[in-house]
C-alpha cells in the first residue's frame, strides 16, 4: 500500500520493483494522495503491463478506521484482490520495506512446496544511515525484527498490518531477508512522516515529544551510535543501493 509516498520520502518505486523480481504479480493499493505517487505507479504499470496492478482507493477507504487498523484495511484489500486472482501465496511488503535479492531463491521454494500455512521473515530495522542496523533488545525496537509476511492468500493482517495473522514457520526465517528503509529516508521529511503517521495515521493525541527538541529529524535523541547500532552484515539490496546513497547523511 502507499499513500503520500513522494512527499514523505518512502521507498515505494524500489520496494515494488524488489516484488516485481520475485512475484508472478504486484498489487499495489494506492490511497488518494496529495503528491505524484500515481503518476509514478502508472509509468510502473506501463512498463509492466502484465505483472502489477494498482488498486485506487479513496479517502473514505483510508478512513474506515480512525487508527492504525486503517494499515491492515488497505493492506487486507490488495490481499483480497491476490486472493481473487487465484494466487496460492502472497508477499506482504511495505512500501518503505525492500526484499533482498538473495531472499528470492527461498521465497520461490517456500511457495513451491506449500508445505506452511505462512511463514516468518526477518526484517532488518536501519537507523541514522542505510548502513547501520539498530542492535538492541525486543522490547526497544520500534517495530519487530521477525514478521509474517509470506502467507497462503486466505489469510489476512491485522493491527498495523505488520504481520499477517496464521500460523507460521521458521523454516526460512535467516533466508527470507527484508531491509526496512522507514527510519533512514531524508532527515528533512522524517519529523513531518512521524508527526502523520502518529496523529494522522495511528490517531494518537499528541506526538513523541522528543520531535519538538530538533528542527530536523535527530535519530541521536532515540539510539546512540556506539551502543544501539551496528553496520550491516554485508550488502544492501541492489535495488535499494542508489537510494540509500542519496540518503547516507
Amino acid at each position: 500500500m502507499v499513500r503520500n509516498g513522494i512527499k514523505y520520502d518512502y521507498c515505494f518505486e524500489e520496494s515494488i520493483q524488489s516484488m516485481l523480481e520475485c512475484c508472478n504479480h504486484v498489487v499495489v493499493a494506492y490511497v488518494d494522495s496529495e503528491d505524484d505517487t500515481l503518476s509514478v505507479l502508472k509509468k510502473m504499470v506501463d512498463n509492466n503491463p502484465n505483472k502489477m496492478t494498482v488498486m485506487m482507493l479513496t479517502e473514505a477507504d483510508w478512513n474506515f478506521y480512525q487508527d492504525k487498523n486503517r494499515l491492515s484495511y488497505i493492506t487486507n484489500a490488495a490481499i483480497q484482490m491476490a486472493d481473487k486472482m487465484g494466487f496460492t501465496y502472497v508477499l506482504s511488503v511495505q512500501s518503505d520495506e525492500v526484499i533482498h535479492e538473495d531472499s528470492y531463491d527461498a521465497i520461490r521454494k517456500a511457495v513451491a512446496e506449500g508445505r506452511h500455512e505462512a511463514y516468518i521473515c526477518t526484517r532488518i530495522n536501519l537507523w541514522k544511515t542505510p548502513y547501520l542496523e539498530l542492535n538492541v533488545p525486543e522490547e526497544r525496537l520500534p517495530c519487530s525484527k521477525f514478521v509474517a509476511r509470506l502467507a497462503k492468500a486466505c489469510y489476512r493482517a491485522y493491527d498495523d498490518a505488520e504481520s499477517l495473522f496464521a500460523p507460521v514457520s521458521f523454516d526460512y526465517v535467516d533466508h527470507i531477508v527484508m531491509y526496512h528503509m522507514g527510519f533512514v529516508r531524508k532527515k528533512e521529511v522524517m519529523k513531518a512522516k512521524i508527526i502523520n503517521m502518529q496523529c494522522g495515521v495511528f490517531g494518537m493525541a499528541d506526538y513523541d515529544p522528543k520531535l519538538n527538541e530538533c528542527e530536523v529529524f535527530n535519530p541521536d535523541l532515540w539510539f546512540d551510535e556506539a551502543r544501539d547500532l551496528k553496520p550491516i552484515e554485508g550488502e544492501l539490496p541492489s535495488v535499494i543501493k542508489e537510494w540509500a546513497y542519496d540518503r547516507r547523511e
